[in-house]
């Protein structure tokens, strides 16, 4: 019984070895079997010799990226392995399937794993704002740029992690990285330029945004990120325009009562009041509870010298918010205009209580 099953054994191995030693060498064939035993040592080490043997033969190299390479989390080796099988021929079949096919595919699904990973991790840190969290998500994202440099998506949320992380420089450098990569990506363009913008670049930023909002016009952040950049950069005009842009297209009542109130500041700039104070009405309709447009529409009134109206709506301050002094301060300024020192006193007194 010992000695048929030896034999049967045997005659299989015969044939295993004579089924792969039609297209493979030994070195190669012994490698293939440990593969399938998933004896990686003995598989590593057969496969560098079968390269040896045959140095052309791209799906080796592919093996040895996917096999040795890989399974150590040697991604610059891996890539170049699978760099040389593509380069011998692209088309040429491997595992059933085309060498570039069998990369990317490979490729694909490490970045995947690690770009996820790191994702995960930095929503762990938004939530948790703990910096040694947001580090290892930047060695994670770091990872994925070293298993597939091409993703232009990795660089760009790369960049967001080492701004957070108190990098502009990185952040900066990794933004332009992401750009170069796939410069005709939204977001790409999107993150660069509002870093550009946090970091005082408003030349640059204004480049990136207007580009993110060529690629994506519907998107609100865009064109509000836009109108502002017109501003900083002194286009005063074009960045009303945008804003009217963003108004038509936000549906949510709150970020479109903001952006109201933002064309609201930006008409008072331009000393246009009316246009200003219908912008702020807009947005307190909008959201009420807002005192901010509130307070954009008493100091609207003021600026345009018309007292009573401004009074009115800085009595409507006072009330809803009774502890703030500038409220108080402004109620002081439009009773003087209107000459009543007495009333004004009154108000200011108050204020320099509340310690204003």
């Amino acid at each position: 019984m010992k000695i048929n099953t030896l034999i049967s054994k045997t005659i299989l191995l015969i044939i295993f070895i004579n089924f792969w030693s039609c297209t493979s060498t030994v070195e190669y064939t012994s490698a293939k079997m440990a593969i399938q035993d998933e004896n990686w040592e003995e598989a590593e080490q057969y496969l560098l010799e079968a390269i040896k043997v045959e140095p052309e033969n791209a799906e080796i190299m592919v093996q040895i990226g996917y096999h040795v390479h890989a399974r150590k989390k040697e991604w610059k080796k891996m890539n170049e392995m699978f760099n040389s099988a593509v380069s011998i021929n692209p088309e040429a079949k491997t595992l059933g399937r085309p060498v570039k096919e069998v990369t990317k595919n490979y490729r694909e699904m490490y970045w995947a794993e690690n770009y996820n990973k790191a994702v995960r991790k930095f929503n762990s840190y938004k939530k948790s704002q703990d910096k040694s969290i947001l580090e290892d998500a930047i060695g994670v994202f770091n990872e994925s740029v070293s298993i597939d440099p091409s993703k232009s998506q990795t660089y760009s949320i790369l960049a967001t992690c080492y701004y957070e992380m108190g990098e502009p420089d990185k952040a900066i450098e990794s933004g332009k990285m992401g750009y170069e990569k796939n410069p005709e990506d939204f977001q790409t363009n999107f993150t660069l330029g509002q870093i550009l913008s946090l970091i005082g670049d408003k030349k640059d930023a204004l480049f990136h945004i207007e580009k993110s909002v060529q690629l994506d016009p519907s998107n609100t952040d865009a064109v509000r990120q836009l109108a502002t950049l017109y501003y900083d950069n002194g286009n005063k005009e074009k960045s009303v325009e945008t804003f009217e842009t963003a108004i038509k297209q936000e549906e949510d009542k709150i970020i479109k009562a903001n952006l109201y109130f933002n064309l609201g500041v930006l008409y008072m700039q331009l000393d246009q009041f009316e246009e200003a104070e219908d912008n702020f009405f807009y947005a307190y309709d909008l959201n009420p509870e807002d005192t901010e447009a509130l307070s954009g529409i008493a100091q609207t009134f003021e600026n345009a010298e018309k007292w009573r109206r401004a009074s009115k709506f800085y009595r409507e301050l006072i009330q809803l918010e009774p502890e703030n002094p500038d409220h108080f301060k402004g109620m002081a300024r439009v009773l003087i205009k209107q000459g009543d020192m007495d009333g004004a006193t009154k108000y200011f007194e108050k204020a320099k209580k509340l310690g204003g």
